[in-house]
């Protein structure tokens, strides 16, 4: 249990929003099968960043509709949708993905997700993922005195945190082109959405997630949610804690998982930890 001070939600019942939240994922992946489901798939590109398809912006189009009404006077921000307005500092603000890893959703792997994060007071307060292809959704409450996760409405377990490192996680870019795991001594393996590669950190079949870096906000928000309701972190290569922002859109690299094990991988990888 924490000290948080209550989150202010613009009078709106937390546990309406959450809920309201899932239901949004829900049908965010929704909206992204139904387009797999298509005969044809409009493709774009957006220049220095990558493929963008119909699907991003259907499943963009579904969370703004269901989200922006949950939080009264709440901010929007999205990979795939402009800003209403500017941001001010500490404003409740909505900061999504609505499809992380399009290069593997057009490669037809299954490694993609949905990732929404909600801040409020400038702190991550609430994140959820979906993944589309499993047909689940995960979310979490990481503020107002609440640290818990849950997948499809059952609660998730805390991770153990003993300082074993078995399995890391890493880019699929990492993992093919610069082979990342003859770096790391431990068994790798790669997944394209940084979403997903943070809930499997969260206990779904692995310990630690290593990004090189950098990130978007919205790319891993969502999935930091999930991780830290289940009592894991985030933590840059000197071993202090990454600290996400609306304010801030690029993250820099860092290991995700339960604390005792991100930090054993960075001393194993010769990082100088500033502890």
């Amino acid at each position: 249990m924490t000290t948080d001070s209550p989150l202010d939600l613009g009078g709106a019942d937390i546990e309406a929003v959450r809920e309201g939240l899932e239901a949004a994922i829900r049908g965010a992946n929704e909206a992204i099968r139904s387009v797999l489901r298509g005969a044809r798939m409009r493709v774009g590109h957006k220049p220095g960043e990558g493929p963008v398809t119909e699907a991003d912006y259907a499943a963009d189009d579904v969370l703004h509709a269901r989200l922006m009404p949950l939080v009264p006077g709440a901010r929007w921000i999205s990979e795939e949708s402009a800003e209403e307005a500017p941001l001010l500092h500490g404003e409740p603000t909505w900061v999504v993905d609505p499809l992380d890893g399009t290069r593997e959703f057009l490669r037809g792997l299954p490694e993609f997700g949905v990732s929404v994060a909600l801040f409020i007071g400038g702190r991550l307060a609430m994140g959820a993922v979906g993944l589309p292809a499993e047909e689940v959704v995960f979310s979490a409450i990481v503020a107002g005195g609440r640290r818990e996760a849950r997948r499809d409405g059952v609660p998730l377990p805390m991770l153990p945190d003993d300082g074993v490192v078995r399995r890391v996680v890493v880019s699929r870019h990492d993992y093919e082109y610069r082979q990342l795991q003859y770096q790391i001594p431990y068994e790798v393996y790669p997944c394209g959405s940084s979403a997903v590669k943070l809930v499997h950190a969260a206990g779904f079949d692995t310990d630690i997630y290593f990004s090189t870096g950098p990130r978007s906000v919205w790319d891993i928000a969502g999935g930091a949610a999930i991780l830290e309701g289940v009592g894991g972190t985030i933590l840059q290569v000197n071993g202090r804690p990454l600290v996400l922002s609306p304010q801030q859109i690029e993250v820099p690299a860092f290991v995700a998982g339960a604390p005792a094990d991100a930090r054993t991988l960075l001393r194993r990888l010769g990082a100088p930890l500033d502890l």
